[in-house]
């Protein structure tokens, strides 16, 4: 969670699976490239075009968070196609689990899922419960399976009011 220029970011990633791949993808340039320095005595531009390819893949990777606006939640990913706004009154339900959330709306019946870690994921639910155009639920999947972070978290903030 990081506030520029006013508005709240609250970053993601994809699941844990495209997570891996893709960073093994954006972090592979580098390793090809410093062995070819190992390799020669001087340094080809090939070196510097795998660096640059390396610098964009890494900004990219980190180019991945939601802003809650007026009355749209506006997900910002590396990927152009995919749709970048969802209403925040067509959010049915939002499922909650220790590694991730799952958004299910109108548009998307099968649900989105993101990962988050746990603080960013905490303020991004209250803010997105709290939001005056939120009328679906927030389900805790796996809270039975490790403890339930939520309370801990909700009784932290009660005992910093008393």
């Amino acid at each position: 969670m990081i506030k520029i220029f006013g508005k709240v970011r609250y970053h993601w990633q994809p699941e844990l699976a495209w997570a891996v791949i893709y960073w093994s993808m954006a972090v592979a340039p580098v390793f090809i490239g410093l062995s070819l320095l190992y390799e020669k005595a001087r340094i080809p531009n090939v070196i510097f075009i795998l660096f640059l390819i390396f610098i964009v893949l890494f900004g990219a990777g980190f180019h991945r968070y939601f802003v809650l606006e007026e009355g749209d939640l506006r997900i910002a990913s590396a990927n152009p196609f995919r749709k970048s706004r969802i209403a925040i009154a067509s959010i049915e339900k939002v499922e909650v689990s220790v590694l991730s959330i799952t958004l299910y709306s109108s548009d998307y019946p099968s649900g989105l899922s993101f990962c988050m870690r746990k603080w960013p994921k905490k303020y991004f639910i209250n803010d997105l419960a709290r939001h005056t155009h939120f009328r679906g639920e927030v389900e805790l999947v796996d809270h039975l399976k490790k403890q339930d972070y939520f309370e801990v978290y909700y009784s932290e903030k009660a005992k910093s009011v008393r």
